[in-house]
């Protein structure tokens, strides 16, 4: 071997030899680190409207969202780490709703999701929250989503099927024996307007008219005329919060004289600002009310208040407990991993909310109380808390 190539061999080997020394790491080294991944933040999903014309509930369900991963990583986060809320933009479309969902299910790295989108958004989506296995708490209350036996799929509110019996029950005690319903078209709607239905023949009573209309209807004077000539002797509407907003308006404006009674979005902050007045004397089966007695409750109004001045909005709420719920999950778990969080949300059993106590009762969804409110000076007054 020449003199030469024998430098060039010694100058290779002692290059070898220092990048060793100076923090050269070996594979197994390498491995370790990765796995702890102490300081790596928890990513939990949020899919809902943040821009366009309902972008109000976005914000409301932000703001429930932001307000408890700043208390929880104020406490040192979860499992030592903190939390990062991903927020995805759902638009106002079917189409956009799925694409934001699709993305965070995808691209996002999260590992749970929570959404405040329509029963009929969530419906389309649910196919693929099982492909990803990631788990999905929604905000809707269509029971023939749970009648549909997703295994990722988780409902926070009350659905409908045990709602509706019990606002016909509040309905016959207002004097209700032949009322009428106006009920939105999609499958939140029309699932909820047929329990109702049901419930008022199991009871007794008769229907004097069903009106459904469509989810960008407006126009709602004809209707409301028909109702008045029918011979009802009470109404219960069932709509969607802006679509809410309009009926309580355009029934004041007509001077429709009986006893009414909403769904849950009838005592929606946003509902009842855009209606003003109108909204006064409604009566409905809410999911929140800033009135609620419960220390949790309580607890919740006073921090969004003092966080964002302004009072807390059933999306605020949702969005605040879905977190809860799956904070909860993970700890149990003691990972972030999707499949293990989900195996833990099924065994939720008493955890309280601000909204409600969320128990698994044998189906997906985990609510088991709802308010019975009616809104006097814009705002809803507890009158009864119904047990599921």
């Amino acid at each position: 071997m020449s003199k030469k190539l024998m430098t060039v061999l010694s100058l290779l080997l002692a290059c070898v030899m220092l990048l060793a020394a100076c923090g050269g790491t070996t594979t197994e080294e390498t491995e370790g680190s990765e796995a702890s991944g102490s300081d790596d933040p928890i990513r939990i999903g949020v899919v809902t409207t943040l821009s366009g014309s309902n972008s109000g509930h976005g914000e409301y369900c932000k703001e429930g969202a932001e307000l408890w991963k700043e208390q929880v990583n104020a406490n040192g986060g979860i499992l030592g780490r903190p939390v990062e809320i991903v927020y995805e933009d759902n638009g106002e479309t079917d189409q956009s709703y799925v694409n934001a969902m699709v993305k965070a299910l995808s691209s996002d790295d999260v590992c749970a999701i929570f959404s405040n989108g329509y029963s009929s958004q969530v419906a389309l989506v649910c196919p693929e929250v099982e492909n990803y296995e990631i788990p999905l708490i929604a905000g809707c209350s269509s029971h023939a989503l749970i009648e549909s036996g997703y295994e990722y799929f988780w409902m926070l509110r009350l659905t409908d099927q045990y709602v509706s019996p019990a606002m016909v029950n509040a309905c016959a005690d207002l004097g209700m024996t032949n009322p009428a319903i106006l009920h939105v078209s999609d499958s939140y709607g029309q699932g909820m307007a047929d329990y109702v239905e049901k419930a008022l023949l199991d009871k007794g009573m008769t229907v004097a008219l069903k009106i459904s209309v469509s989810e960008d209807e407006s126009q709602f004077t004809p209707y409301l005329t028909q109702i008045a000539n029918s011979g009802a002797d009470g109404l219960i509407a069932i709509n969607h919060q802006d679509q809410a907003a309009v009926v309580m308006m355009q029934v004041d404006a007509l001077g429709l004289d009986m006893p009414l009674m909403g769904c849950s979005q009838y005592a929606s902050a946003l509902a009842m600002d855009t209606a003003g007045e109108a909204a006064n004397g409604w009566y409905s089966l809410a999911d929140w009310t800033c009135e609620v007695d419960t220390e949790e409750g309580k607890a919740f109004v006073e921090a969004y208040r003092a966080a964002y001045n302004r009072d807390p909005d059933m999306q605020s709420v949702c969005a605040y407990d879905a977190m809860q719920v799956i904070g909860a999950a993970i700890e149990r778990a003691g990972t972030d991993d999707p499949k293990a969080i989900n195996a833990e949300i099924e065994k939720t059993n008493g955890l309280k909310g601000a909204m409600t106590t969320y128990t698994f009762n044998g189906d997906h969804s985990l609510g088991t109380t709802i308010f019975m409110v009616q809104t006097e000076n814009l705002s809803g007054k507890l009158t009864g808390i119904v047990n599921r």
